[in-house]
């Protein structure tokens, strides 16, 4: 697959050329993304997480945003909205999504540097994981995960928390339910509290809060 050219900016979010995407990520050069958090409002409230697939270069099988991916050159968060039809089958527009602002993420895996400015949106949705059409190309299982047992689990109060939701069997070529525990270390590592603030916001979200920002 070709790799995908993507806008690079300087520090302060002015545009300053293009380039693909793995020479973004080897060189460091900021760049553009979109995260959009599923929020679930039955039973108090839930927050969906992806889980990657086994064969991704970083992070094989941990817990992530619900749906994200990259601006190709020229596009911004309206445009980038398609990920939670690429990789969850569910179609979406942007003024569907609950803005949090721009996250700035920095990271260093190896020989990749990501320097990315990230547009955060929550989506608030009623159906369950079960109820999505996930492309098992890009996304492995899908898992719920109730607000009160996230915020206990990122803010250290708790080692564990419960998560159901459902996983591909590539044996199968089905995906089954699951119900397991997850603990800090299966979620991507974030140089910043960031899966605590979401279900901070989530929980805001869900009780009618209009102050929300990441």
């Amino acid at each position: 697959m070709t790799d995908e050219i993507i806008d690079i900016y300087d520090e302060s979010l002015t545009r300053i050329g293009a380039m693909s995407r793995d020479r973004a990520h080897s060189t460091g050069a900021w760049h553009r993304s979109i995260h959009v958090w599923i929020v679930r409002p039955e039973d108090n409230g839930y927050v969906l997480f992806q889980k990657r697939g086994r064969d991704k270069k970083l992070y094989p099988n941990c817990l992530d945003i619900t749906a994200a991916g990259h601006y190709r050159t020229g596009e911004e968060a309206k445009d980038g909205v398609r990920e939670v039809l690429e990789e969850l089958g569910v179609e979406v527009r942007l003024e569907d999504l609950i803005p949090l602002g721009i996250k700035m993420d920095v990271q260093k895996v190896g020989s990749i540097v990501n320097r990315e400015f990230d547009d955060v949106f929550l989506l608030r949705r009623h159906d369950n994981p079960s109820e999505y059409h996930l492309d098992p190309s890009e996304v492995e299982g899908l898992v719920q995960i109730a607000v009160d047992h996230g915020l206990k689990l990122f803010s250290g109060e708790a080692d564990d928390a419960p998560a159901s939701g459902i996983e591909w069997d590539r044996v199968t070529e089905t995906w089954h339910s699951i119900e397991i525990r997850v603990k800090p270390n299966d979620f991507i590592p974030r140089t910043d509290p960031y899966y605590y603030k979401i279900f901070i916001m989530a929980r805001a979200l869900l009780a009618g809060d209009s102050y929300l920002a990441i």
